[in-house]
């Protein structure tokens, strides 16, 4: 909290020509205490072999739970792959790509992208 030095007591007729304070906005993102509100979701794309694609999911779904958004898998029976477009909050994507790799190494990611959506 920023805190204010004064030289010696303000008299009633001086504090009308004092400078304003400042207002600080409950959105203003360096205060830690009042966080903004505003999320950015994005779009991962995830590839595993098809026989791995309940296991991606689940381990997703374990890192993020409910926050974890709309996906869709579409599984290609050609190659025998399925891609995951997963959507979560843009600074989860880092964590979700890490747990990804630990537990299944031949995932492999495609675009992250962002989505316009209102919070």
């Amino acid at each position: 909290m920023p805190s204010i030095d004064s030289q010696g007591p303000i008299s009633r007729g001086s504090r009308a020509a004092a400078a304003p304070r400042p207002v600080l906005s409950l959105r203003d993102s360096r205060n830690p205490l009042h966080p903004a509100t505003h999320r950015t979701t994005v779009q991962m794309v995830v590839r595993v072999p098809t026989s791995e694609a309940q296991l991606a999911r689940c381990t997703l779904h374990g890192l993020v739970g409910s926050a974890l958004g709309v996906h869709t898998i579409d599984i290609d029976r050609r190659s025998d792959l399925a891609c995951l477009h997963v959507e979560l909050d843009r600074r989860r994507v880092t964590e979700a790509m890490a747990l990804l790799m630990r537990t299944l190494s031949c995932a492999e990611f495609g675009a992250v992208r962002r989505l316009d959506r209102a919070a």
